[in-house]
């Protein structure tokens, strides 16, 4: 059972629409009750590809140059 806080945490996602994505599994951790749970399918997001392929480094010049 998930304890009180990770719902807490839950509930202000689902009330905000917020979703969760990444490449792995999301695993939350409640350090105050030592509960430990993967994110719900229910905050799960898919991301874009763009997002999912690893960018490109910049050539030293251009990073210079945005100094």
């Amino acid at each position: 059972m998930t304890c009180v806080h990770l719902r807490k945490l839950y509930e202000l996602c689902q009330t905000h629409e917020l979703k969760l994505a990444g490449a792995d599994l999301i695993h939350i951790i409640c350090h105050e009750c030592g509960e430990k749970e993967v994110c719900p399918s229910a905050l799960m997001d898919e991301l874009p590809e763009e997002e999912t392929t690893p960018a490109s480094p910049r050539p030293a010049s251009q990073s210079q140059q945005q100094k």
